[in-house]
């Protein structure tokens, strides 16, 4: 076999890989709601949450986020948090919006160079939702009924 031969076939199999990575992805994106989308509310939490003014919110984080896929750093990320609700801004996403009454607790995990928060829901419609405050937010969002793990 010539040495074109051998590149031509390592070459093919390169591709071939490309490929197959490419599809599974783009069909494991299919199946979770697609690349950087979370799927809508239930109707009963839906139905809890209400268009809220920036400066109607408790507390607002900056950090980063990873929504399904799609991750931005610092600080191209925000967290408005009320008592009622959260909403999660992404700079090229559209907004998150999270009742109280449908997040069953906030766990805390660790990356290799900070702390973020992942959002527990009984249907496991956030699951693939982190937020990566700056500095340590836990205890504000205690305070605001938001406990964390």
């Amino acid at each position: 076999m010539s040495s074109q031969a051998g590149s031509g076939i390592v070459l093919l199999a390169i591709c071939a890989l490309v490929a197959t990575t490419v599809f599974v992805g783009v069909r494991r994106r299919e199946k979770t709601g697609g690349l950087g989308q979370v799927p809508p509310p239930a109707p009963e939490y839906a139905r809890r949450i209400t268009a809220l003014r920036d400066e109607d919110y408790d507390l607002v984080l900056r950090g980063g986020a990873w929504v399904n896929g799609i991750n931005v750093t610092w600080p191209f990320a925000s967290l408005l948090i009320s008592r009622n609700q959260i909403e999660l801004r992404v700079q090229v996403l559209m907004p998150i919006r999270i009742a109280r009454a449908e997040v069953t607790g906030l766990r805390r995990v660790r990356g290799p160079f900070s702390r973020g928060f992942k959002f527990r829901t009984a249907s496991g419609r956030l699951d693939k939702v982190t937020f990566w405050p700056v500095g340590k937010a836990g205890n504000q969002l205690t305070e605001l009924g938001w406990p964390t793990r």
